[in-house]
């Protein structure tokens, strides 16, 4: 029922005055570049950043009830037909790369030794 379910996209102004709730991670300042702060820019600091998450399940359920707009990655949350929820694109485009990591020597389960696998597989190895 928010005005920017309605929207194709959604823009930096489009969320300022709006109650967010951001992942931690999202927005912590480190030395090293983050891309989701720069997106802002200077609008950053004038974000309404009402709760952070960890989980983007506990945050879909605060959505749900009305406490803010979530902004997450695409496909963690049910956004079908079905849900009360929608999930609409950054404009501009904004991506974020993920990593799979675990110990160099790892002994693995026979389970998660098929998963390790199928993701090198799929996506090669970089080690």
């Amino acid at each position: 029922d928010s005005p920017l379910a309605a929207r194709q996209a959604i823009t930096r102004q489009d969320l300022l005055g709006e109650p967010l709730i951001l992942s931690r991670q999202a927005i912590r300042r480190t030395s090293t570049k983050n891309e989701f702060i720069e997106w802002f820019k200077d609008d950053f600091e004038k974000l309404d950043v009402v709760a952070t998450l960890n989980l983007v399940y506990n945050a879909a359920l605060l959505a749900e009830s009305g406490v803010g707009h979530v902004v997450t990655l695409d496909g963690l949350v049910n956004t079908s037909e079905h849900s009360h929820l929608c999930f609409r694109f950054l404009e501009p485009r904004l991506e974020s790369g993920l990593n799979i990591v675990w110990k160099k020597y790892q002994v693995f389960s026979p389970a998660a030794e098929v998963f390790l696998q199928k993701i090198q597989a799929a996506f090669g190895e970089t080690v």
